[in-house]
Order: C-alpha cells, then sequence, then structure tokens
C-alpha cells in the first residue's frame, strides 16, 4: 500500500533513522499496520524498536497532513509512553510488523495503542503514547527557557585550586 518515499513525503525522518519500511495498511484515523525488516548483523536494539513503532504511529496520525520538513511542519514529539512491554529482540533478517490504533486525535494531539510482532510472537506492547506537534519556535524557547534555570539552579563552581609548585627550593 506505502513504500519508503511515500512514507518520507508524509514524516520528516530519513535514513538511516527512517525505521519504517511499508505500510501494508492504513485506515485514516482508526488503524495502521507497518513494517520494518532489520538489516545489519545485530539484533534491533529495543529503543529502536520503540521508535519504530513510534514512527509508524506518526504515519497514522499525519498521513492526512504530512510534514516532511520539521522547519516549516512543526516537530513530533512524543510526550508520554505507559505501560511499555518489550518481548524478545527481533534478529537481523527478521520483518517486525507494528499494529497502531488511534484512540483519540484532539487538535494536534493524539492518543495511540497497540503492538509489534514478529510472526505471531509479540515482542512490543505500547499502552499508550501521546504525541504532539510543536514549533521548532516554541521547542526553541523551551530549551532556551530550561537552560536558564538549569544554570541559574547550578551550585557554583569552587575556584580551582593553584597548581603545586614542583621540584625543591633553591
Amino acid at each position: 500500500m506505502m513504500g519508503i518515499e511515500e512514507i518520507r513525503r508524509i514524516i520528516p525522518h530519513r535514513p538511516p533513522m527512517l525505521l519504517v519500511d511499508r505500510v501494508t495498511e492504513l485506515v485514516p484515523r482508526r488503524r495502521l499496520v507497518g513494517s520494518l525488516t532489520v538489516t545489519g548483523d545485530r539484533a534491533l536494539p529495543m529503543s529502536l524498536l520503540l521508535e519504530s513503532w513510534g514512527q509508524a504511529a506518526l504515519v497514522l496520525i499525519r498521513h492526512d497532513r504530512p510534514m516532511p520538513d520539521v522547519l516549516t511542519d512543526g516537530v513530533p514529539v512524543a510526550g508520554v509512553f505507559e505501560h511499555i512491554r518489550f518481548g524478545r529482540p527481533v534478529l537481523p533478517g527478521e520483518t517486525v510488523e507494528h499494529h497502531v490504533t488511534m484512540n483519540r486525535l484532539v487538535a494536534d494531539t493524539a492518543f495511540v495503542t497497540g503492538e509489534s510482532v514478529v510472526g505471531s510472537t509479540v515482542v512490543l506492547r505500547v499502552g499508550r503514547l501521546v504525541g504532539a506537534m510543536r514549533s521548532v519556535e516554541s521547542l526553541r524557547a523551551s530549551l532556551d527557557a530550561a537552560t536558564r534555570e538549569s544554570r541559574a539552579a547550578a551550585p557554583a563552581q569552587p575556584a580551582e585550586p593553584a597548581p603545586a609548585a614542583s621540584g625543591a627550593a633553591r
């Protein structure tokens, strides 16, 4: 139904961080089935399995409002992941299939759930993801404010001691 080129028109991720190869089922604003075939010689790290599922969720959330450029279209932000359960690792050569269900969409905030499977084995369950879109400007402002607060709260650095004199006095 949808390959990498179509996926790239919807979400801003690009190789090597584009972690959805294909979408085989899409019911707008309801559900999606997408997949990733693991390449290389190591198991897919669990953090990247969750990222891959999140990208599939983003395709479901944004398919009717593509956002290929974060500078103009906004940045997708995962606000909350809850009740995450990992199963066995996904090995090279295996295809992991992501099942995503949209429970609610309020403006630019989505509530989704789902799981990932290899064959009939569940390798990831996501109890809930709350994701939202934010402008680059609002994220920069938040980062600047957080940096200022962090610096203000940091204890003063003690002065460095003078280096010890080397050698004996003459």
